[in-house]
């Protein structure tokens, strides 16, 4: 297995994307030969924008599981509050039988309360929807494992089987970075993702991520924005074409500083390989590169050559 095969393209098309420019996107991604391609799950922009296209994320999971054969692909990642747990572990199951086993369902406690608020959804507070991620959690995980729950807890309930069956194991991520959900990640989980920190913050929910785990092999993956550039000129003006996309006055230099700050990979191809490598060297395995300009094909191709050649 090369380091391609371990990462992947994150997309946000609650940010302005087309359902056939999301299929686009998850065929050249496939053509690239990424191993993974994964989508927000959001009802809304996520940067208050508003009246711009976003597709809803579980009906284009159906399309790019017909529109691809070999990428691997799922929500990053699916709030519990969206959807009742045994109908999305139904959802997740047929789906990952339709794509002989490509499927990756990533749950998480959802964190943008208007998008809740705007589809007539209540936000609790933290403390209650911890309690219905940790309940949802469980149904999931005992619908597409073991293919039935019956379970009845404060929050949700199901007494249900899973049909039909999914084609051999799905990964199950829980995407988190609060501790409480990180530990949970370490007990459940077979996958932890976290979204790109500052590498001291990393280290510290990887201590809690590991005394939680206890030595169970879950596979640790990072998700956040990049900029790649293969000189100086080219990095601004891939960072230039970002700021405008996302409606910003950003200068180059701006966004590519708030990037660095925020420990997201961003430079020109030898600092990039240096800041992918740390990651791996703290026990990151799986790469998921937000690409929040995916008609920027030229830097998405240069993403895949970097990965592929240098590193």
């Amino acid at each position: 297995m090369t380091l391609l095969d371990e990462c992947g393209i994150m997309l946000e098309p609650q940010l302005g994307m087309e359902m056939s420019d999301l299929v686009a996107s998850a065929s050249l991604a496939e053509q690239l030969g990424f191993g993974f391609l994964f989508r927000s799950d959001h009802l809304l922009p996520t940067d208050d924008r508003r009246g711009i296209a976003s597709p809803e994320c579980w009906t284009s999971l159906g399309a790019i599981a017909a529109s691809t054969s070999r990428l691997k692909f799922g929500p990053m990642v699916s709030p519990v509050g969206f959807r009742n747990p045994a109908l999305l572990a139904k959802m997740a199951c047929t789906l990952h039988s339709f794509s002989s086993g490509r499927l990756q369902l990533a749950v998480g406690a959802g964190w943008y309360e208007a998008e809740y608020k705007a589809f007539g959804y209540p936000f609790p507070k933290f403390s209650q929807r911890l309690g219905e991620f940790t309940e949802a959690l469980d149904i999931v995980t005992s619908l597409v494992r073991e293919g039935r729950a019956d379970y009845d807890g404060k929050f949700f309930s199901a007494h249900a089987d899973c049909l039909p069956r999914p084609h051999g194991k799905m990964n199950v991520i829980v995407g988190a970075k609060a501790p409480s959900l990180v530990r949970l990640a370490g007990r459940l989980a077979d996958e932890w993702n976290v979204f790109v920190s500052p590498k001291e913050d990393m280290e510290r929910m990887m201590k809690g991520f590991r005394s939680s785990s206890k030595g169970r092999a879950v596979k640790v993956s990072e998700t956040g924005p990049y900029l790649i550039g293969r000189n100086a000129s080219e990095l601004d003006a891939n960072a230039a074409l970002q700021a405008r996309k996302l409606g910003s006055s950003s200068s180059p230099g701006e966004t590519v500083a708030r990037l660095k700050k925020r420990n997201a990979p961003c430079g020109t191809v030898d600092d990039f390989v240096a800041q992918v490598r740390s990651r791996r060297d703290l026990g990151i395995t799986g790469l998921y590169f937000q690409t929040l300009v995916p008609e920027n094909t030229d830097m998405t191709v240069l993403l895949r050559d970097t990965l592929r050649e240098k590193v």
